[in-house]
């Protein structure tokens, strides 16, 4: 317990809380310079809601299915805020607050906005926002005349109306709480440091709990810094704590808040009271004169530009540009959390890889440690499970993930960034190229070929981009006879997954054909999702919506069906059906592709058929380029300079194609009618 005078102090603070103050409170909070008083005129109540713009769109499914991997765990609350964390712990607060803000005779908070199923939400969660700031600020002042820290940026309960999944799928526009830094005029998702969600009784808390799931996706999606994020759910008298992390959802046990008034207070006190890595973020990305700064290796890194953003909660990677102080040279900073069972890491694979042209150059990959030194994981929280085969069952069979950190070099763009049609394809030879080298040479397997992980980079003193094979996360090391993967591992990003992995993941090994036939994926999607270079997006398009929608949905069957089974001439109608205008002119060159990488069925298809095939027909782009006839319409597949407008090449595509085509139409039709000759035999 606390010593007798801190009490004294304690409840001296309250009275003159209580009564407004005065000059003896203004004295003894002068006689503390180093406590920052409580500028508590900026925790003035709000007129109205605000209103928090969505950013991440949970589908029913993932909420449905974020409560099956979900877990309930005793003592969730005492291990996020920890005793020895607080000045002065909540058991003593709760003590001092008696006849304040609850009644120790009584056993309940005085004046406690109980929810009810009768009254209207949005003056519940106004009369909520005010009970939670009176005792915020009874916390803060009671600490000031202990002169105990305080944030010095006090934390304010808010009111807002937000976009939420609920039970049924639908969406709705709900109100709710949150908490955030007061003096924040508009509140965002950005700004949320806690979300609160009310609903009418305890019977109602599964309701509540989807609501912040969808919060917490937005959370997730908004703040690059936040490694778990923590919501409230209020029904009744019933109070329960969801702790969101990259592997799921772990739950407090529900209790009711005039039983247990020392984890209620446990959970406001650790929300406002408390460093903000206790509610999440993470403290090696700071903020100074509204610049981010990350800390890798001992050293300090600032954020120039966020690269890339996984925006779901199950999300892994975050990706800047960064540089040195007094430097103008470009580093990515991966921010990565990895699964720890994994026997390499991703850094390792790429020290393995580098001496090796057109995969990424490791410079540091550190675990990033909390301030008592041991690593950042998922299984923090789940470690509180009681008995030890309780907590194994609930382990394995979630992701066991801890937060690393790679700097990576060269800084390079997305592929979507191509500026013609003849560097696209030579970035995407430049990275089949790179993924032979590092299957032959290494005996490294990629196996999570996207569009996301081929770059384009610029090479010092040359005009000429090439491609980058970046993210090794994925990777297996190859070796023996057959150099492939362990079977059942099911690895890669969904749309572009070969058929057998998609299809029989428990019973195919991935080889280096299944990361062939992800190349041709990238390049079919590419086609249909974009409408020109220098990442022009195609209006009015949906892949979901289109016939590639196997791809997006996951459909196997569907998909086997169209690259394997259908004819030349059924093949091509799809592709007219899904590609822009724009890409017209490479459909010969995927029909040729699928012929190379599915539809022989003597042999598996090698690195050199598909360098053959995109060799000969970057060939026959740039011999129409340089023939004199063609330049002027050549012009839309030149690099585009920097200045050019997209609506200069809106007009270039609308141009007649010229007759150098026939020459790539010739050697294609040349090799399907090779490949017609043969007995087209399936074997699996």
């Amino acid at each position: 317990m606390p010593p007798a005078e801190d009490s004294q102090r304690l409840c001296t603070q309250r009275h003159k809380s209580n009564s407004g103050g005065g000059a003896s409170s203004r004295k003894s909070q002068d006689a503390a310079p180093t406590i920052p008083p409580y500028p508590s005129s900026r925790l003035l109540e709000r007129p109205t809601a605000c209103i928090l713009l969505p950013h991440a769109a949970l589908e029913k499914d993932a909420v449905t299915a974020l409560e099956r991997a979900s877990v309930e765990i005793c003592g969730t609350v005492s291990t996020l805020f920890p005793d020895n964390m607080f000045p002065t712990p909540p058991s003593f607060v709760v003590g001092a607050l008696d006849d304040l803000l609850y009644s120790l005779k009584e056993r309940k908070w005085i004046n406690y906005p109980s929810p009810s199923l009768y009254a209207d939400p949005a003056c519940q969660a106004r009369s909520m926002a005010k009970y939670l700031n009176d005792f915020t600020r009874c916390c803060c002042l009671g600490y000031t005349g202990m002169k105990c820290p305080i944030p010095t940026t006090p934390r304010q309960w808010i009111v807002i109306e937000s976009t939420r999944t609920l039970s049924n799928g639908e969406t709705r526009q709900v109100p709710g709480i949150a908490l955030a830094d007061a003096g924040v005029d508009d509140v965002q998702w950005a700004d949320v440091l806690c979300d609160v969600q009310i609903v009418g009784g305890p019977d109602c808390m599964p309701e509540a709990l989807r609501r912040l799931s969808s919060g917490a996706a937005n959370a997730f999606a908004t703040q690059q810094d936040r490694l778990y994020h923590v919501g409230l759910a209020l029904g009744g008298d019933v109070v329960q704590l969801a702790c969101y992390d990259r592997a799921g959802l772990v739950l407090s046990v529900p209790c009711n808040v005039h039983d247990t008034p020392v984890i209620f207070a446990r959970m406001i006190m650790g929300l406002t009271l408390l460093d903000k890595t206790h509610g999440g973020k993470d403290p090696s990305i700071v903020s100074r004169n509204g610049l981010r700064f990350v800390t890798v290796g001992g050293l300090e890194y600032e954020i120039a530009e966020t690269l890339s953003i996984t925006k779901d909660i199950h999300g892994r990677t975050t990706c800047w540009r960064c540089r040195l102080p007094d430097s103008d040279q470009d580093f990515v900073v991966k921010n990565v959390w990895a699964d720890k069972k994994r026997p390499i890491t991703e850094g390792e694979f790429l020290e393995m890889a580098a001496s090796l042209e057109g995969v990424a150059d490791v410079v540091c990959e550190e675990t990033v440690l909390r301030p008592d030194g041991m690593p950042y994981t998922t299984t923090v929280l789940r470690d509180a499970l009681g008995g030890t085969s309780e907590r194994w069952a609930i382990i394995g069979h979630i992701p066991q993930l801890e937060l690393r950190r790679l700097v990576l070099k060269p800084y390079a763009r997305p592929l979507q960034e191509f500026a013609s049609k003849e560097e696209l394809l030579s970035v995407l030879r430049d990275s089949v190229k790179a993924h032979w080298d590092l299957y032959e040479v290494k005996d490294v397997l990629h196996c999570d070929i996207s569009d996301n992980n081929i770059m384009i980079h610029e090479q010092p003193g040359s005009s000429l981009r090439r491609g980058l094979l970046i993210d090794l996360s994925c990777a297996v090391l190859v070796k023996g006879r057959e150099k492939v993967g362990p079977i059942g591992r099911r690895t890669g990003t969904l749309p572009f997954m070969a058929c057998d992995i998609v299809q029989y993941s428990d019973r195919v090994a991935h080889g280096p054909w299944h990361d062939l036939e992800s190349f041709l994926y990238v390049l079919m999607i590419i086609c249909a999702i974009y409408s020109g270079p220098l990442n022009t997006p195609r209006e009015d398009f949906d892949l979901r919506d289109s016939p590639m929608s196997a791809w997006v949905s996951g459909d196997g069957d569907q998909k086997a069906v169209i690259m394997y089974q259908y004819e030349d001439d059924e093949f091509r109608t799809f592709l007219d059906s899904v590609f822009d205008p724009y890409f017209d002119d490479l459909k010969d060159l995927v029909c040729e592709l699928r012929t190379v990488i599915l539809r022989n069925w003597d042999r598996k298809v090698t690195h050199h058929d598909v360098l053959e095939v995109l060799d000969r027909h970057i060939r026959a782009r740039r011999s129409a380029r340089e023939r004199p006839l063609a330049v002027e319409d050549s012009d839309r597949d030149l690099p585009v300079d920097a200045d050019c407008s997209k609506v200069e090449l809106r007009q270039k595509r609308k141009r007649r194609p010229v007759a150098s085509k026939d020459d790539m139409m010739a050697a294609t039709d040349r090799s399907i009618r090779l490949s017609k000759r043969k007995k087209i035999v399936h074997a699996d």
